[in-house]
């Protein structure tokens, strides 16, 4: 427990440092409602990967669920990643193309509010189940590929050999070290394109802002 709180202190410490260090209109508000599409996609992902260690444990020989635990992570966290900004893209692109203006702005990655500012709860509703989606898709993929090329997982265990001997450390590395530096990615990644995206007004009026500010 120790271990997955110290995971998650880390990661929502990244998140917040990007925050404090990026531009644009995103009040704190809107930035941990993104988050927390993200957290949850990653809870998930950690369940999913729990299960993948324990399912396919020995099913390659020398191979334990520690490594496999490695490997989906590696591999969530970097393809994955991809494969999610894909099915995302994909989706937004298909929403516009069906003329659905309704459907189109519930589902709008980042959109929470209408214009007067009233915040919409199924916009974010919404956006949370279709996350969830594109997540599971993406494991899903994810496993296929790896039962389908066994070499991935078996260059994580050649990576991990020379923990072999001292269990309590390579389980430290599994759950900690690799998940931290890989989640990390994963995070600042997703989280540039799961916001909203800057409207050229929006981008305007904050360089008029900016300017003005420069000006005084």
């Amino acid at each position: 427990m120790l271990m997955q709180a110290t995971l998650f202190s880390v990661t929502v410490a990244v998140l917040v440092y990007k925050k404090r260090t990026e531009g644009g209109s995103r009040t704190w508000i809107e930035f941990g409602l993104d988050g927390s599409k993200q957290f949850a996609g990653a809870g998930w992902m950690h369940v999913a990967n729990m299960l993948c260690a324990i399912i396919f444990a020995n099913q390659i020989h020398g191979v334990d669920g520690c490594t496999w635990y490695a490997a989906n992570i590696i591999i969530d966290d970097t393809l994955g990643v991809f494969v999610e900004w894909c099915l995302l893209k994909g989706v937004q692109r298909l929403l516009e193309r069906t003329g659905i203006k309704s459907l189109t702005k519930l589902l709008e990655s980042g959109a929470y509010y209408d214009d007067a500012h009233k915040f919409l709860p199924w916009n974010y509703v919404g956006q949370l189940a279709l996350w969830l989606l594109i997540v599971t898709a993406m494991k899903l993929s994810m496993v296929a590929l790896m039962q389908a090329l066994p070499a991935l997982v078996l260059a994580n265990n050649f990576l991990l050999a020379p923990l072999a001997e001292r269990p309590k450390l390579k389980l430290f590395v599994v759950m900690i070290i690799i998940p931290c530096a890989m989640n990390t990615l994963q995070f600042w990644l997703t989280d540039n394109f799961i916001k909203k995206k800057e409207t050229a007004t929006a981008i305007a009026s904050k360089e008029e802002e900016a300017h003005c500010l420069l000006e005084v």
